[in-house]
């Protein structure tokens, strides 16, 4: 399970974070929500991480 949640929170973030670089280098337009959301969703990961960890 700390894995999963490592994994995620990293995934999520970093892609996150290079999603709109590589959306701006291809002229389209940027989907914030779903940008919004992948950070969103690895801060949740972290989150559960730092809550449980010493149960993890």
């Amino acid at each position: 399970m700390k894995k999963l949640l490592t994994w995620g929170a990293i995934g999520l973030i970093t892609t996150a974070l290079l999603d709109p670089l590589l959306y701006s280098m291809l002229d389209r337009p940027i989907p914030w929500l779903r940008d919004i959301l992948m950070a969103a969703g690895g801060i949740l990961c972290f989150y559960l991480l730092i809550k449980n960890r010493d149960y993890l």
